[in-house]
């Protein structure tokens, strides 16, 4: 292994990703080791505003990013290809180009929708996991209110799973659905969106005060939200929830769990779906291959559980990772990962915003500037003041 660059290959560009690749590439000095940068697009994803692809109007600049405006100059090696799976005992990935070797190894790779083994559910639902799938959704949903009749109700949507993708979801929704309403020239319903929750409460796991305030806002703008019935079965026609009770619906958008990336293979240990990580973020049992973002199983530091993903989280865990590889090829201190809370901000439209970040409440202008400048350091951090500026 002397003599010669190691191979460090991060799979996946997205937040948790790309951020390892950055800082390591900071900090690696010529011949340390080569970093293999590989996702199967050749452009970075604001995960935490597809959402806004779903609304009345967005523009691809704010969701997207080439990846070239981000790594372009620097000792980054970008490969276009689709992981099909991490085989950890020979050391090698198996890609749609061939297999590659590693000798460190970084799992970024996102997530995978989670459907529970529910009848019919994935064949009958689209999901919002990507830009792509983001643009789906709002082209399925164009096609559907142009092609029903004037005069007549519009089509049903139906968005199943009330946590924070579902819930800003279906706050963008609730104010693009009244414009094609307006468009088409259809009726305009009592209720055209339903949020369905299996807990009790939207957003649960947040503080029940602010999940209840975002209920509130969802209902104002003709949102009918079903709580503590979860779904049971999906048909083309809708979903039939445990209760025996039937939402009918022209289109299902499913935001009701994740799994690992289905790339991943079966090599690591598994807890929830995710991967089991130790305390320095190694996939459990593998010195040489680490796990960051949403195929990771993060613990909280105070109770023990495991924290929902989240865009916090990867870069936390990615500022660990690329410490660790660092230590690990100096000779130097590894660095250990404490799950913690930070909080979140939850847009519900344009126009409405609640949160709580550090212990501290927040809603309308004040949440969303805050979210607005939460994105503007993200993109600051990745490419400076010429990305932020949007410089060609």
């Amino acid at each position: 292994m002397e003599g010669r660059e190691r191979e460090i290959m991060i799979l996946g560009a997205g937040i948790g990703g790309l951020r390892v690749a950055l800082r390591l590439e900071k900090r690696l000095k010529r011949g340390m080791g080569r970093i293999i940068l590989i996702d199967q697009n050749d452009y970075h994803q604001y995960l935490y505003r597809i959402h806004e692809v779903c609304g009345p109007d967005y523009d691809e600049r704010d969701i997207i990013v080439p990846l070239s405006k981000v790594i372009g100059g620097k000792r980054i090696e970008f490969r276009k290809m689709r992981v099909e799976r991490i085989d950890a005992h020979r050391r090698v990935v198996v890609t749609s180009e061939g297999e590659m070797p590693f000798d460190i190894l970084v799992i970024a790779l996102g997530s995978s929708p989670q459907y529970y083994g529910i009848e019919g559910l994935e064949e009958n639902s689209l999901v919002l996991n990507s830009y792509e799938a983001a643009r789906e959704i709002r082209r399925r949903i164009e096609e559907l209110f142009r092609e029903a009749g004037r005069g007549e109700t519009p089509p049903r949507i139906v968005v199943a799973g009330g946590g924070f993708t579902g819930t800003e979801l279906a706050g963008e929704l609730a104010e693009w659905i009244p414009m094609l309403i307006e468009r088409y020239g259809l009726r305009r319903p009592d209720s055209f969106l339903t949020l369905v929750e299996a807990m009790p409460h939207i957003l649960p796991g947040w503080n029940p005060e602010l999940s209840k305030m975002a209920e509130e806002i969802l209902a104002s703008k003709s949102v009918e939200i079903v709580t503590g019935d979860p779904v049971k079965r999906a048909l083309r026609e809708g979903l039939e929830l445990k209760s025996g009770r039937m939402i009918y619906s022209d289109l299902t958008i499913w935001t009701g769990g994740v799994t690992c990336n289905r790339a991943v293979g079966g090599d690591f240990e598994m807890v929830k779906g995710r991967i089991r990580i130790d305390d320095y973020c190694h996939a459990w049992g593998y010195e040489d291959i680490y796990v960051v973002g949403d195929a990771s199983c993060a613990l909280d530091g105070e109770t023990g559980k495991p924290l929902p993903p989240s865009a916090h989280i990867a870069m936390a865990q990615a500022d660990v990772v690329s410490h660790n590889i660092y230590a690990s090829l100096t000779g130097g201190k590894m660095r250990r990962y404490i799950g913690e809370r930070v909080g979140e901000i939850v847009t519900l439209g344009r126009r409405h915003a609640i949160g709580e970040l550090w212990g501290l409440r927040m809603k309308g202008l004040t949440a969303r500037v805050m979210k607005k400048l939460i994105h503007l350091w993200y993109v600051h951090s990745i490419g400076g003041v010429k990305l932020l500026l949007g410089d060609p």
